[in-house]
């Protein structure tokens, strides 16, 4: 899909490595050019050399401004190619070595993250994740973790149908999602921990109320900020040219010391106010390209509509915006600038410098109090609706990565509903899936087969497409239909020696959960593996009859595997409306075959006698 757009990059990187190889020549040239000619221009008080040197002296700075605007250029190009590598990666295994998987989103959740693989290793967000901010990797991770949720209150996640048009619209602009992506790429310098830290520690800078003035100094400390330097740079000047030589002299360096001083003074307090800022350096202008990207992007999506007006929007505005230039992205273009200056007051030689000429540190504090005071109430919802088009374009992978799929049809019908044709599980390699058709048109599911034949999967499947299809992204079918429902499942159990809990009672509890759920007697969809595998036959079946008719609700669709043929009398039981399912295998020329395809009825074929002689355990 992107292979046009990753040989335009190869091509466009190599003529900026060759350009800025060309461009260092020529700037080492200008360097030893112009000190020539100032040398000459001192000893032999030539006018016009002095002239050339200040010529090749303005050259090199060009030259060296030129050569960073193409790194930037570059570095773009290969962030570009990065991005389109990682989609490459989820064609096959690669995606299992992402960094991001997300297992800091399952503390708290309930056992359908971990049975599903919604988050940690190998895991959907794994493969999904494609925000490099914090905060389009928790927007990502929110709408995967609400799948009973039919709208969340936050304002900007939107309805699954408003999401739903904006990751359909996304999915069509390959050449923005690209650039996007690219953009937001340099966020990931840091860790997520990293990252959140240094916004936190931003947010609370923003709101820090114990500064009466709106710069932060005095008023006479504003006046003498600018009053200062000026009378230093003048005596500088008057000194230098030699039209005044007596006083000027003393003049200067009785003020440069006051400065210099008052910057000693004042260091601890400065330096506590500036921290934030300085380490918002590497974040400041990846946020920038991410506003402005998102506001020349022409969106017909509502939801996509609503998030370039957030982008827009200044509460506080102040007559600084010029024409074409949004609240957003005018004030991260400021801030970028404040970064770097407060940036180079870490250089010994330049703050030494600086202050001592023009009270930098003052400066710098001053412009952020006052760049404070525009933007504090926007900044967090400018980086959240950034954040939320990062989600968005997570939420479209799928359609860039797998031809087999489908945006899902969200119903908001009271009585369960669930229908899907070619259901494949997202995370199965393709095009190697086995897609299933199924209409859930009973209360009650029963699956029964043999070992490996594709129980667990297709359960998987039908759980993974459900989350997708709440969270507003493609599921992986031809076409699937569900209302909304409270996703609940007991899967994985095991065993707790520390807390005493046997695979039983572990199961026991998962169920318990289940079943507390189906008391809020709304909509809910219950996935049971191998229901009570960890006890005897007789109370397994005893225990799976009574939580089958526990579970027999109007507003509950309860799917089940197992391997106990006992249960699929259930189906005959007066007042349950349940049907069996069953997948099967064959043989041919010893060897044992799946089709992996749900089929009607109970399973009549086993394999365990097959797979013991295949493991030597059970001789011919």
């Amino acid at each position: 899909m992107y292979e046009a757009h990753l040989n335009q990059s190869l091509e466009t990187a190599s003529r900026l490595r060759s350009l800025c190889s060309r461009i260092s020549f020529w700037r080492l040239i200008c360097c030893a050019a112009a000190a020539i000619f100032f040398y000459l221009g001192y000893t032999g008080r030539e006018f016009f050399c002095c002239l050339l040197g200040g010529a090749c002296a303005l050259g090199f700075l060009m030259l060296v401004f030129w050569d960073l605007r193409l790194k930037q250029r570059l570095s773009y190009e290969e962030n570009c190619q990065a991005v389109i590598a990682d989609y490459k990666a989820r064609l096959t295994d690669g995606w299992k070595q992402f960094c991001e998987h997300g297992a800091r989103y399952l503390a708290g959740k309930d056992a359908w993250a971990h049975d599903l693989d919604i988050f940690g290793k190998h895991s959907l967000y794994q493969y999904l994740c494609t925000a490099s901010s914090v905060f389009g990797q928790d927007q990502l991770a929110r709408w995967l973790s609400q799948p009973q949720d039919a709208d969340t209150k936050d304002t900007l996640s939107g309805s699954v149908k408003s999401r739903q048009q904006a990751v359909l619209e996304l999915a069509q602009k390959a050449g923005f999602t690209l650039s996007y992506e690219a953009a937001a790429r340099k966020l990931r310098t840091h860790t997520y921990d990293a990252s959140q830290k240094t916004l936190d520690d931003f947010f609370h800078s923003l709101h820090e109320t114990d500064k009466p003035q709106a710069d932060g100094l005095p008023a006479a400390g504003t006046v003498l900020i600018f009053a200062v330097p000026v009378l230093t740079v003048a005596s500088l000047f008057l000194s230098l040219s030699g039209i005044e030589r007596r006083f000027s002299p003393v003049c200067f360096f009785v003020l440069s010391t006051l400065q210099l001083f008052a910057s000693f003074v004042c260091h601890w307090r400065n330096s506590r106010l500036l921290a934030p800022v300085y380490r918002m350096n590497q974040t400041a202008e990846p946020y920038r390209k991410l506003f402005a990207l998102a506001l020349q992007e022409p969106f017909e999506s509502p939801y996509l509509q609503q998030l370039q007006r957030q982008l827009s929007k200044n509460d506080t505005a102040r007559p600084l915006q010029k024409k074409n230039r949004s609240g957003a992205v005018y004030a991260f273009v400021k801030l970028r600038s404040i970064c770097s200056a407060v940036v180079t007051r870490h250089n010994a030689y330049a703050y030494f410098l600086l202050n001592s000429l023009i009270c930098y540190d003052f400066h710098c504090v001053r412009r952020y109090f006052l760049w404070k005071e525009a933007y504090r109430n926007d900044v967090r919802t400018w980086m959240q609706a950034a954040g939320c088009i990062e989600a968005l374009i997570s939420l479209g992978v799928i359609a860039r990565t797998n031809k087999s799929c489908t945006m899902p049809a969200v119903t908001d019908s009271k009585k369960p509903e669930l229908s899907v044709t070619g259901l494949t599980h997202p995370l199965l390699k393709q095009p190697g899936a086995v897609g299933n058709d199924f209409v859930m048109a009973h209360q009650t599911c029963i699956i029964t087969g043999s070992n490996m034949s594709g129980k667990t999967t297709f359960l998987r499947s039908i759980g993974v497409n459900s989350i997708l299809a709440y969270a507003g992204g493609f599921c992986t079918a031809s076409g699937f239909r569900i209302s909304r429902m409270a996703v609940c499942t007991s899967m994985r159990t095991a065993d707790d020696i520390n807390e005493g809990i046997s695979t039983f009672y572990a199961e026991l509890l998962h169920i318990q959960k289940i079943i507390e759920t189906s008391r809020k007697q709304k909509p809910m969809l219950a996935l049971i593996d191998e229901i009570y595998k960890g006890t005897n036959s007789t109370d397994r079946i005893f225990a799976a009859r009574e939580t089958v008719k526990k579970l027999a609700k109007p507003y509950v669709f309860t799917i089940l595997t197992t391997h106990d043929l006992e249960l699929c009398s259930i189906e005959q039981d007066a007042g349950m409306d349940a049907a069996n399912f069953h997948f099967c295998e064959h043989y041919h020329e010893d060897q044992i075959l799946f089709d992996y395809k749900i089929r009607h009825g109970i399973c009549e074929t086993a394999n365990a006698r097959y797979l013991l002689r295949m493991a030597g355990i059970l001789e011919e």
